[in-house]
């Protein structure tokens, strides 16, 4: 049932809500018989401001989110970057809350913070547990109304230098990130498009900004009137609505802004374009566009994709993955406020005469081919059901956490100006017929114009990637918008300068489990989860490399391959039989291995469990191991390791392990040569040997009581238990002085630094877990002493944490970050001067109070969805920890004394111990190290070290 408050049509909404002066109900949104709905108050503030209010009190958390209808798409030609940018000013302290302070209040109280910038939207969030629901509005009113009073040159600037290391890091040293975000862009969208341009920006209008443009586009967008606070969580509306009535009602509104308005995008015949990257798979993307959001035809489009693209059935995967033609074919359609993008992206596997012009010739006539194949036979009953098996499940997984609910809702508000619900959404869906599958097809796809896009690998190691802007020496006219704004701060009607304090702390209920065990070994452990009608398991088998003695090291990546082969066909079904079934119920199944185990996930709807767990049974217990499966996922396998190898981050993370371990299994990683040497016949004694329930724990969170989770499970007594031993793993020697490596990636515009040491297994309560604690000021947190040095006062990275970081068979400490090419040397001196300043003076008195404070409160956030309930039972499960573990973990925390802090610092804090790994342009590195080691203020930091530079070539 739906409640509507109807306002007379003689006075406009603002107007009478400004005569009322109060904020006023639109709409009472109910739980309805039948339907899964959200439900929520809407109501508005007479300065125009929107509110939405679910209550929720299954968790002590709430979730704040305040949605500005402002992205890149307000910007102009010559300016853009600017909605991005603004979002970075926005955590760096207003009129009443101190500079990098937002940040420590949100985390002190135990809380997770943060914001993202879309093409149409601005959005920032807190989550908090609920009796700090006052400080946050506290701190999102005073950013929204009072900004510009703490605005200063040097935030500008070092803000600027963040977002510039953000596009260097994530952008343009990430492969393919240019082909998705910004060049093909440029084609598809005529030129002054907002979506022409990336929603970072081009660094080069960045450069001509100044602070008169960070406060022009505050005044002009940010005000209540372009802006949704939604709140999701345990709080009572009415004492809610009072508290955004009180710290936003008096804040003043920004100039009227109108809903944007562009002719619908067209492409008459297809329009080519090309770029270099740091890629291993040539890549070709095919763009058409289409509609926006919750445009008539969008859903159906959403279904095209889906039908087209996605699944092991579509005619993309059976022409090009199954062919070997491509290690991945797909297509999917999403959806802007302006406009939509039907997108097939085909990754081929380059060609041994490397004669690419032909490759992406051939590969764009078979495109063409599987369209015109789709358009005859793929738009069948079949095909359909297996896309619409899938909606539903999805719906679901946007709403199982109070941030999931809140982003919805918001959604909902922005896009519709209206409320809705989950039922009403998935039905959209469900309703679709073959005939509007074709109908789409025809009107958007078949003989449509499209926006295609090669990404050619870069061969010369001389060239480098390198974001271009078209607009590039062009001068502009000023945007009339920005014109004659004026800041007035708000009338305080109370003293704004005092921090709310928080209410009454709520018991934080850690999640009721059941445990038990199978006849064969495996363990069960799982909890009820009502939120949603899903169940998801999560299974891990101990194992993975580590039991390959050292004579079975020339087939590193067995595992790997193994568990890739469980998510082919099975004995009795084929590979796309099988994915038909799961899809078709909106269930997953999926097989992954790693260094130290296997994990089994499985996903699906309350009412298709059994039906999915006999899927399980299938491929668990009856793999089909066929030739032709295993010639693919061995070919996929070899490719994605070369893929690897133009990936930054992929290669730290291996240097670092060799450097670390060595030649042992925890140092190596598998290679194009261990892969090869593995046979069928290895898999399937792999699979016989180590795949059992003893070394198995099973976890599950849903909508499902013990009792029938037990039933449901007994199956998998018909899993045969046998022994599995896991190799003993050499201690690695600690190092007595610091080590220094060099991977060579010439020309790299950022470079990736990995320091760190071998250090202690998992424990609950021991050393290891007071290690964590003791890290969280150094680089465990944003307002740690490493980011804020690095990130905030220098402006060498967009970011930088450390952290300890124990498994059930071995641990570490590990520094990393991406920081500025120019600035790797200096980086280096600072986390150096950062880690010898920590490891003797120790932690401050006001650093454990924040630690404690923070450690002590984050406990409300950690059990709220259903995979923190998963990772939690994992944990349980794995480490056989006791049901009271947490409570024991707590009292350590609330009684560690500053000494105690201290004296574990110098017990596993050692800077003699730091192996660094560096991942970068060799030459240029060596050089600016050199001169770095030279210079006064570093000199004496970095000759001490005696960093030895020994390339890995």
């Amino acid at each position: 049932m739906t409640k509507k408050i109807l306002l007379s049509g003689a006075l406009s909404f603002l107007a009478l809500g400004t005569l009322l002066a109060q904020p006023t109900l639109v709409e009472k949104v109910e739980a309805t018989a039948g339907k899964v709905v959200i439900p929520y108050e809407r109501w508005k503030l007479p300065n125009g401001l929107t509110i939405l209010l679910h209550e929720d009190h299954s968790d002590p958390v709430v979730n704040i989110m305040v949605t500005y209808n402002v992205g890149s798409n307000r910007e102009s030609l010559g300016k853009s970057g600017f909605a991005h940018f603004f979002e970075h000013m926005m955590f760096q302290g207003s009129k009443h809350v101190g500079d990098e302070q937002h940040f420590k209040m949100v985390s002190t109280a135990g809380g997770d913070m943060n914001g993202f910038t879309q093409r149409d939207k601005t959005v920032y969030y807190e989550t908090l547990p609920s009796n700090y629901l006052e400080m946050g509005l506290w701190l999102e009113s005073d950013r929204m109304g009072f900004l510009l009073d703490s605005l200063t040159t040097k935030k500008f600037e070092n803000q600027r230098d963040a977002v510039k290391n953000e596009k260097s890091q994530n952008i343009e040293n990430r492969p393919y990130a240019m082909a998705f975000v910004e060049e093909i862009n440029k084609t598809l969208y005529p030129p002054g498009h907002p979506y022409s341009w990336p929603v970072i920006g081009y660094v080069d209008d960045l450069n001509r900004a100044d602070l008169n443009d960070v406060k022009n586009f505050f005044l002009r967008w940010y005000g209540p009137n372009n802006a949704i606070v939604s709140l999701s969580g345990d709080f009572k509306p009415a004492d809610a609505l009072a508290l955004v009535d009180k710290y936003f009602g008096d804040i003043k509104q920004c100039p009227e802004v109108k809903k944007l308005r562009v002719a619908p995008v067209t492409i008459a015949t297809d329009k080519y374009t090309a770029y270099r990257d740091k890629t291993y798979f040539p890549l070709n993307l095919r763009v058409f566009p289409t509609v926006p959001q919750y445009h008539r035809d969008e859903a159906a489009l959403d279904m095209l994709g889906t039908m087209m693209g996605q699944g092991n059935n579509s005619v993309f995967y059976k022409k090009f993955v199954k062919s070997k033609l491509a290690v991945q074919a797909s297509a999917d359609h999403g959806s802007d406020e302006l406009s939509g993008e039907f997108q097939i992206a085909i990754f081929a596997y380059p060609p041994e005469d490397f004669n690419l012009e032909k490759l992406f010739t051939d590969i764009d006539a078979k495109v063409k081919e599987a369209i015109d194949e789709f358009g005859q036979t793929g738009i069948t009953d079949e095909a359909l059901a297996r896309a619409k098996g899938q909606v539903e499940t999805r719906a679901y997984d946007q709403i199982n956490s109070v941030w999931g609910k809140n982003a919805t809702i918001s959604e909902w508000e922005r896009l519709l100006g209206r409320s809705s619900n989950v039922t009403d959404e998935v039905d959209r869906y469900a309703r679709l017929t073959k005939e509007d599958i074709s109908r789409v097809f025809n009107k958007y796809i078949k003989g449509s114009g499209a926006a295609v896009l090669n990404t050619y690998p870069i061969v010369d190691p001389k060239d480098s990637v390198k974001s271009v802007n078209p607009y590039a020496g062009q001068t502009f006219p000023v945007n009339p918008e920005y014109k004659g704004l004026t800041y007035t701060p708000a009338v305080e009607k109370f003293n704004r300068s005092v921090k709310p304090t928080e209410g009454s702390a709520k018991t934080v209920k850690v999640p009721e489990y059941f445990s038990s065990k199978l006849k064969n070994g495996m363990g069960i452990i799982g909890t009820k989860n009502a939120e949603t009608p899903e169940i998801a398991i999560v299974m891990t088998m101990e194992g993975g490399s580590l039991v390959l003695g050292k004579d079975k090291i020339k087939k590193l990546g067995i595992a790997e391959l193994t568990a890739s082969m469980l998510n082919e066909g099975t004995k009795n079904f084929t590979t796309e039989e099988i994915s038909s079934q799961l899809d078709v119920l909106g269930s997953s199944i999926s097989f992954d291995a790693s260094k130290a185990s296997t994990t089994i996930r499985v996903n699906c709807l309350k009412k298709n469990f059994n039906a999915t767990l006999k899927i399980l049974e299938e491929k668990l217990l009856s793999p089909g191991f066929r030739e032709e499966d295993f010639k693919l996922a061995k070919k996929q396998y070899k490719e994605g390791v070369r893929d690897e190898e133009t990936n930054a981050n992929a290669i730290a993370s291996k240097m670092f392990a060799y450097a670390l371990y060595e030649n042992s299994v925890m140092g190596l990683s598998p290679t194009t040569k261990s892969i090869d040497n593995i046979e069928l016949a290895d898999v399937k004694e792999y699979y016989t040997n180590y795949y059992s329930p003893s070394v198995t724990n099973l976890v599950i969170v849903g909508d499902i009581e013990e009792k029938d989770v037990m039933t449901s499970l007994e199956f998998l007594n018909k899993w045969a238990s046998k022994e599995v031993v896991i190799q003993p793993i050499d201690e690695p020697v600690a190092s007595v002085e610091p080590k220094f490596f060099i991977y060579n990636k010439s020309l790299a515009p950022s470079s990736i630094i990995t320091m760190g040491y071998p250090s202690l297994k998992f424990d609950a309560t021991g050393d290891y877990y007071k290690n964590r604690i003791a890290n969280f000021v150094f680089g465990g947190a944003f307002n740690s002493r490493l980011n804020l040095n690095l990130r905030e006062d220098k402006g060498y990275t967009y970011g930088i944490r450390s952290g300890f970081n124990g498994g059930k068979y071995t641990g570490t400490f590990q520094i990393s970050a991406a920081v500025k090419r120019s600035s790797t040397a200096l980086s280096l001196a600072e986390v150096i001067k950062e880690f010898k300043k920590y490891e003797t003076g120790g932690i401050t008195d006001s650093e454990l109070e924040y630690t404690k404070s923070a450690l002590l409160n984050t406990e409300a956030i950690k059990y709220e969805d259903p995979y923190q309930k998963a990772d939690f039972l994992a944990s349980v499960a794995r480490f056989n920890l006791e049901k009271d573990y947490t409570v024991k973990q707590n009292q350590i925390l609330k009684n560690m004394t500053k000494d105690d802090l201290n004296q574990q610092i110098k017990k596993h804090f050692d800077s003699n111990k730091l192996t660094t790994v560096v991942v970068g342009d060799k030459w240029i590195i060596e050089s600016l190290l050199d001169k770095a080691s030279k210079e006064e203020n570093n000199k004496d930091v970095l000759n001490k070290v005696k960093l030895k530079k020994i390339s890995i070539d």
